[in-house]
């Protein structure tokens, strides 16, 4: 089916699938100076608030205000024994819906993926198994709390917003902005680039269960007058297993009515959790 250069598929090559398909993010940068001087970390609180409200309202400035969105990717995925390529097509409805097809060569799917408000489903043709889910299961899979809108937000590319966790500013850090936010489970950091705001990389981790994501963003263009990634690259680190993917995008249609098919062959049999080992 899909082109793997170790010519086999494994389980856990489609779960990263599947995971780098809820990572798409961020925007074209042009490095231009912009006058403005950050506060450093010794700043007043007050003005160092001022500076990370100002910041973030800059930064969600940049956000796509879409109803629809589509996309084609190309994913290169590696976990230092075995590399595989294969397509990705995205589909999503605003608060929603996200929709995943992976596909290989000739645009035959190995499964298919459904994201609702209060479930995820899954049609895994290589094991000719499905699943169903409450979209908080991935939660085991993603250094996060999952709802529909927070992985929307990581598919478009915007400083997450992640409930519980409130952002503080600490000045610059390799000539980009830095806002981290933390909790006793989580630590999130984002860093923006000065010029105009967008994502430059940022890392999540889950210090409870130690899962770590780290994404950096490049290939920057315009989309419907807002900046868009179509180029980046993932990491993924959980335990001593480590895996990186590579993701670029093309087609990307925004606001254009789209359908979400979802079915179930006869002959599939029932999984009652997301197995991919």
């Amino acid at each position: 089916m899909m082109a793997i250069r170790t010519h086999r598929y494994s389980r856990r090559a489609l779960y990263c699938a599947v995971i780098a398909l809820l990572l798409l993010s961020s925007c074209r940068t042009h490095r231009s100076a912009t006058g403005a001087v950050p506060p450093s970390s010794s700043t007043p609180a007050a003005q160092q608030g001022a500076a990370e409200d100002s910041i973030l309202q800059r930064a969600d400035a940049n956000r796509i205000p879409y109803e629809w969105f589509a996309t084609r990717i190309r994913v290169s995925y590696s976990d230092g024994k075995s590399e595989m390529d294969f397509t990705a097509v995205v589909r999503m409805r605003r608060d929603s819906v996200i929709w995943l097809s992976l596909q290989g060569p000739f645009g035959i799917e190995g499964a298919r993926v459904l994201i609702t408000p209060d479930s995820v489903r899954i049609v895994n043709h290589l094991s000719n198994e499905y699943t169903a889910q409450p979209v908080s299961s991935l939660s085991r899979m993603l250094p996060m709390q999952t709802s529909i809108r927070e992985l929307q937000d990581f598919i478009m590319g915007y400083y997450l917003h992640l409930s519980g966790l409130t952002p503080r500013y600490r000045g610059m850090e390799d000539s980009l902005h830095l806002i981290p936010a933390e909790s006793a489970q989580l630590s999130y950091r984002a860093f923006l680039y000065p010029e105009n705001y967008t994502m430059a990389k940022s890392l999540l981790t889950d210090k409870m269960v130690g899962q770590q994501m780290s994404i950096t963003f490049g290939g920057y263009a315009s989309e419907a007058g807002h900046p868009f990634s179509e180029d980046r690259t993932i990491g993924l680190k959980q335990g001593d297993q480590a895996y990186t993917l590579h993701l670029s995008y093309s087609k990307v249609r925004i606001n254009e009515p789209l359908d979400f098919p979802f079915e179930v062959g006869s002959g599939m049999k029932h999984s009652d959790r997301i197995r991919f080992e």
